[in-house]
């Protein structure tokens, strides 16, 4: 392989990536992102741009392989502007690279689009329907981001697409939404939640991408760590800093306020996520020979001791948001003090 660029290439699965393909031999390594980065690599040129304008037709012309990872993970309030650059700029990306003749495109999809469903079997497979929960942009909008895949495709049948259905990333570094709600220090906590939980480590994904990258795989491939685990496992693992369960009515009427005020970072929207199950099988990608090296306890543990120097609240602290969210009272600003890390 000779050039690949590389769009979100500061972030924090891009970051990674780079240097992982110069180490695979990747001669030429185009880098597209609206912020600096943070790493170099053998043969790596950068451009700070956003992948719906229109100067990236130019700065992919002889690119043979693009992997797309930009765009606005964690929900926004304006679901608008959301849409705009996931599924608009996607729109934009696929027609620079139809004119500069690009010969594969690879995804990161997260599994969310699954949605999160008590009647789901466990695990999916990449054969299930895509059926994301209402209202929880990230999954909406990658789905839609997937349909226009498979419809570019049908007019550009000699381009190979692959997407990867990418289990929440975990690592040092996180620092997306489900890394604050699974291995944050301030948990919150529902009251008779029981939904499993899978993730996958950054260095794991980024090894499958270089894997499909080097390759002719087209279709979907699900990546995530071997199995799940248990809610009560979960929570084992991280004795400290959870609040106490709360009712899940408590829960809803917290973060519709903290979300409607535009002070919190959690939309109700989640809530499905955390209650229902949405695990995945990764045989497929173990076919083309790939295995995940990290366990979810081991991924979802360093996820959070790379946190234990964010500013935890003392336990008074603690105990006053946790009264206030159980009678309603100041939910935004205590719900944004426990979540933010």
């Amino acid at each position: 392989m000779k050039s690949v660029a590389v769009t979100g290439a500061s972030g924090f699965i891009g970051s990674r990536l780079v240097p992982a393909l110069a180490g695979a031999g990747v001669e030429r390594i185009v880098g597209l992102d609206v912020r600096d980065p943070h790493r170099s690599a053998p043969g790596f040129e950068h451009h700070l741009v956003d992948v719906a304008s229109r100067e990236v037709e130019g700065l992919i012309e002889g690119v043979e392989t693009v992997v797309h990872l930009a765009g606005v993970l964690d929900p926004i309030a304006d679901d608008g502007a959301m849409a705009r650059a996931n599924v608009e700029g996607t729109r934009r990306l696929l027609d620079a690279a139809a004119a500069v003749g690009v010969r594969a495109i690879v995804r990161v999809s997260p599994t969310t689009v699954y949605g999160a469903w008590a009647t789901n079997p466990v695990p999916l497979t990449e054969d299930a329907p895509l059926r994301p929960n209402p209202g929880f942009g990230p999954a909406t909008h990658a789905a839609e981001v997937e349909r226009l895949l498979y419809e570019w495709q049908l007019d550009h049948p000699d381009v190979t697409v692959t997407i990867l259905r990418s289990a929440p990333v975990m690592g040092a570094g996180a620092e997306h939404l489900w890394a604050r709600v699974l291995a944050g220090w301030r948990r919150l906590r529902i009251r008779g939640e029981s939904a499993p939980v899978q993730v996958v480590h950054v260095d794991d994904l980024v090894r499958a991408l270089t894997l499909v990258v080097g390759g002719d795989h087209p279709g979907v491939f699900d990546v995530a760590a071997p199995g799940w685990l248990g809610a009560e496992d979960v929570r084992a693992l991280f004795p400290r800093g959870a609040l106490p369960p709360l009712p899940l009515d408590v829960v809803r009427r917290l973060l519709s306020r903290s979300w409607g005020l535009g002070v919190g970072e959690i939309p109700p929207t989640v809530l499905p996520y955390l209650l229902n199950p949405w695990i995945v099988a990764t045989d497929r990608i173990e076919t083309l020979g790939w295995r995940a090296t990290y366990t979810n306890e081991e991924a979802l543990l360093e996820t959070h001791d790379a946190m234990k120097h964010s500013i935890v609240p003392a336990p008074r602290t603690m105990v006053a948001v946790a009264g206030a969210a159980a009678v309603g009272a100041a939910g935004g600003y205590g719900l944004r003090r426990l979540w933010r890390d």
